[in-house]
């Protein structure tokens, strides 16, 4: 039995859609299918739920482990150079990984891109408007090209260049509202992975300012939401942060619902002193201390790295799943043994000491 049918078996009422089926997610009250189950390029399941459900959650309640939702290897796992071969194709440039996308899922409907601090293009999220639902499919830039897989954490904000002359930002859920919220001449920005996402993107950008959060209009928009708001408020130094729920917007809805209920003739600076007003009724989250001397988690600067140790970095922590400084650290102490005693750092006037001495304090 494949991956795909074995996690079927386990959803009753699970129906087809296209090349993939849609059910109601096990890890919660599920009164409206919100669970996507398809079958990747290696015959993996994949599943998603569109509530914001983890996929530990999602598995562990259907009785499985994530071992079962992938394919049985007859063989070792191909290898390159003495590394494992990535499963996922390489492509030249974004526009054939996105073509690859739409010939597995059609004609896109929308598609977002995300910068660095210095304009490039890192990463895109594509969207395809279903019957009954969205589905949304990652691209990322890699040391060997580009893949059809998400960008490794901690993820770059969505808008990124414009955010550092900001005073204000306005954070909302997903890049179509991020791009509403613009519309109105708002500084705004989301981040990748959806609802769930939130905790892998770096926030350190918005540092210091002012951000109004304008959550969905549901349980895992809220959610989102305060996680968000959590991370905000423990940044070095803290972002001023107020939570402000619009009015008059239907479930699920968001800014885009709000925006549009204004009508045509609405006025964009009309809607920004509307906000105005929203904000001057809400009191700032107030943010707690952290131990210590109160510096709050900066991410490894893996952008630093010479490009081969980067791309290797990149690609390790994506496939293992874990923070970047879990492979460069240790990392840079190997690189700094195999420099051994030939080169020295001087680090004052008659103090100097060996690489590998550095690197295995820095480690």
């Amino acid at each position: 039995m494949t991956p795909v049918k074995l996690l079927l078996s386990k959803l009753p009422g699970a129906k087809p859609v296209g090349t993939s089926w849609q059910a109601r997610c096990p890890a919660h009250e599920d009164r409206k299918p919100s669970l996507t189950v398809s079958e990747g390029d290696d015959g993996r399941a994949l599943v998603c739920c569109h509530a914001g459900c983890s996929f530990d959650a999602i598995v562990s309640a259907v009785g499985l482990i994530a071992r079962d939702l992938m394919p049985a290897r007859d063989t070792p796992t191909p290898r390159r150079n003495g590394k494992p071969k990535p499963n996922t194709p390489t492509f030249r440039t974004a526009n054939e990984a996105v073509a690859e996308w739409e010939r597995q899922n059609g004609t896109r409907s929308a598609l977002w891109t995300y910068h660095d601090t210095h304009g490039e293009p890192i990463g895109l999220v594509v969207r395809w408007d279903r019957p009954t639902r969205k589905d949304f499919r990652p691209v990322s830039r890699h040391a060997d090209g580009w893949r059809i897989v998400a960008m490794p954490a901690p993820r770059p904000l969505y808008g990124l260049p414009e955010l550092a002359a900001a005073n204000r930002v306005i954070v909302v859920e997903g890049e179509k509202a991020a791009d509403a919220a613009r519309a109105i001449g708002c500084t705004a920005t989301t981040s990748a992975g959806g609802c769930s996402a939130g905790n892998k993107a770096d926030w350190q950008p918005l540092a210091g300012k002012e951000v109004w959060i304008l959550p969905d209009n549901d349980t895992p928009g809220r959610k989102y939401a305060d996680t968000v708001a959590a991370i905000l408020t423990t940044l070095n130094p803290p972002a001023t942060v107020k939570i402000i729920a619009l009015p008059d917007i239907p479930d699920a809805g968001d800014i885009v619902d709000w925006i549009d209920a204004h009508g045509d003739a609405a006025e964009p600076r009309g809607m920004r002193d509307e906000l105005e007003a929203l904000a001057g009724t809400v009191q700032c989250i107030d943010h707690e201390p952290t131990a210590g001397n109160g510096d709050a988690f900066v991410p490894f600067p893996v952008d630093a790295l010479p490009a081969p140790i980067r791309g290797f970095v990149a690609s390790g922590t994506e496939a293992i799943g874990c923070d970047s400084s879990f492979l460069a650290l240790p990392l840079l102490v190997a690189l700094a043994s195999a420099i051994g005693n030939t080169r020295r750092l001087e680090l004052k006037r008659g103090w100097s000491v060996p690489p590998i001495l550095w690197g295995a304090i820095v480690g």
